[in-house]
């Protein structure tokens, strides 16, 4: 849903400096733990492909979407935990 999507300009800084992160090459997650008092959107993502390793836009822009399917298969569980 848009509700879901992560957008904001100051959400995102705030991930790249203040939050964890973990990764499996390629791929590198960002995240900050939240207090769940909005249980409307308990997870809000987004999907970003470095042009460092991956030259082509089509190559990126197919990464981007087989990340996003794979997130929308597996959300409900993400969710759940």
């Amino acid at each position: 849903h848009k509700k879901e999507k992560l957008k904001s300009r100051t959400e995102l800084q705030a991930i790249f400096t203040t939050g964890k992160s973990f990764s499996v090459f390629p791929i590198k997650v960002f995240f900050i733990e939240k207090d769940r008092r909005d249980t409307s959107v308990p997870v809000h993502a987004g999907v970003g492909v470095s042009s460092k390793h991956f030259k082509k836009a089509v190559d990126r822009n197919r990464i981007k979407r087989l990340l996003r399917e794979a997130y929308r298969l597996e959300k409900q569980s993400l969710h759940e935990a």
